[in-house]
């Protein structure tokens, strides 16, 4: 090997250690053309009879993708041949393939491969033409310059294979034949690098990381236009209320279905049907406690007691006496002579008693029998107690609604009197039945909640 071809080898060693060395990146867009002016040396295999040789040239490409182009050689080396020292201009032609193992970094392998020829030119001599293949490695070095258009110094080992056989003095042998060079690259013209596909090219976009489908604005960055933080594009609802609170489609939801959406609703329970206004709050124009919508009587009198329907209800004995004491006491229920039979006929107070425990659906309630002293304690307090589960069982017959778990049964025979059994009167209110509420303090908490639902 002559001394110019080793001392380009050692130009090129040193050109790829540095290069090799440099781990900044640009990771931008590549260019669209590239032209590399080069020089270097070329070294004939030994079955060619030619002295190593200066060479260079120029490469033209075309980047089709981010990896891949397509590009063009044209070389010229002066040698002479071995034996005669005849000299020799051969002309190098190549059509290759290359592909960038790391487009647009700072230090870019590349491999190529495609079609080469050999035309070999002596004053007296016709042109000789050896086609063949080649291959190819080397690596460019970016210096610097704008995103586009930038420049590169560019190292390559090539090996043109051809046969020899192609020339009339050929061997039939196949030769392998090397091109060093190093060159300076340079880009022209602008790729469409656009990572996050929104149609602003990276080097353009402020927002690198757009979500794909997303709208954006001419510098790359997403739009939100009713600022419900899901972007336009991929926002199902784009035209939500501001404030309103947004699922992942950025669709609104309504919780209560009140038909004010969440995050604008201030009154976000609102019960089913409910009548609201415009912040999600129910509305009660009558004012009695039930709302507009779910109120069955709307226009009820301001001084009205109303049930749980909104509708008025009739103050009775029984429900005072209940929220006053805590117990409905009556001596009005008749039962025939020593026998828990009602009689019903004498006994409308039963109907009365059942409609205000109806109201009052939370209370547990003890029934509760009492007798006065005539005949056997231990008879009395077995009629008792019968009394009090026939008494239970008839309003639990008339009033359906009622929950028989509510209810529980005690007989207290003639134990605790209220008047003196000594007279027909005191032995009359002896004979009574007592419903005591059992859980006061849901009676307390009802009473103060309702404040008996006068206005």
């Amino acid at each position: 090997m002559k001394i110019l071809g080793k001392i380009t080898l050692l130009v090129m060693a040193l050109g790829l250690l540095i290069s090799g060395s440099a781990v900044a990146a640009d990771d931008q867009d590549k260019s669209i053309f590239t032209l590399t002016p080069y020089v270097g040396g070329t070294f004939f295999d030994q079955d060619f009879d030619l002295d190593d040789g200066f060479t260079f040239g120029g490469r033209l490409g075309w980047q089709f993708l981010r990896s891949w182009r397509v590009e063009g050689d044209y070389g010229i080396a002066d040698t002479d041949a071995s034996e005669t020292g005849t000299a020799f201009d051969i002309k190098h032609y190549g059509l290759d393939l290359v592909y960038d193992f790391a487009p647009g970094k700072k230090f870019n392998p590349y491999l190529l491969g495609g079609w080469a020829q050999f035309d070999a030119d002596s004053e007296g001599m016709d042109t000789e033409h050896l086609n063949g293949w080649e291959v190819a490695l080397g690596a460019n070095w970016r210096l610097g310059g704008d995103n586009a258009n930038y420049r590169a110094l560019r190292f390559e080992v090539r090996d043109v294979i051809a046969e020899l056989d192609a020339t009339p003095a050929g061997s039939g042998a196949t030769t392998h034949n090397f091109i060093a060079t190093v060159g300076l690259q340079f880009g022209f013209g602008k790729s469409s690098r656009d990572t996050d596909l929104d149609g602003v090219r990276d080097r353009d976009d402020a927002c690198a990381d757009t979500p794909a489908g997303a709208v954006v604005d001419v510098a790359g960055c997403p739009n939100d236009a009713d600022a419900d933080g899901v972007y336009d594009g991929l926002d199902q609802c784009p035209e939500t209320p501001m404030g309103a609170t947004v699922d992942v489609a950025g669709c609104p939801s309504d919780s209560d279905s009140d038909g004010v959406l969440d995050g604008l609703d201030r009154c976000a329970d609102t019960p089913a049907g409910a009548t609201v206004d415009a912040a999600g709050c129910p509305l009660d124009s009558d004012g009695d406690g039930v709302y507009d919508g779910i109120d069955g009587c709307p226009d009820t009198p301001r001084h009205l007691q109303v049930n749980q329907a909104g509708c008025p209800i009739a103050t009775t004995e029984t429900e005072v006496q209940l929220l006053n004491t805590g117990q409905i006491t009556t001596s009005q229920i008749v039962f025939a002579s020593g026998s828990s039979r009602i009689d019903v006929a004498q006994s409308a107070i039963l109907e009365e008693i059942g409609q205000t425990l109806s109201d009052w659906p939370a209370l547990r309630i003890e029934v509760g029998g009492h007798t006065d002293n005539t005949g056997s304690a231990e008879l009395n307090a077995r009629l008792s107690e019968s009394r009090a589960a026939a008494v239970r069982d008839h309003l639990l017959a008339i009033h359906p609604e009622l929950d028989a778990a509510r209810f529980t049964v005690k007989g207290y025979g003639e134990d605790t009197p209220v008047a003196d059994n000594g007279t027909l009167e005191g032995r009359a209110a002896n004979r009574r039945v007592e419903f005591t509420v059992l859980n006061t303090e849901v009676l307390k908490k009802e009473i103060e909640k309702r404040k008996l639902l006068e206005r």
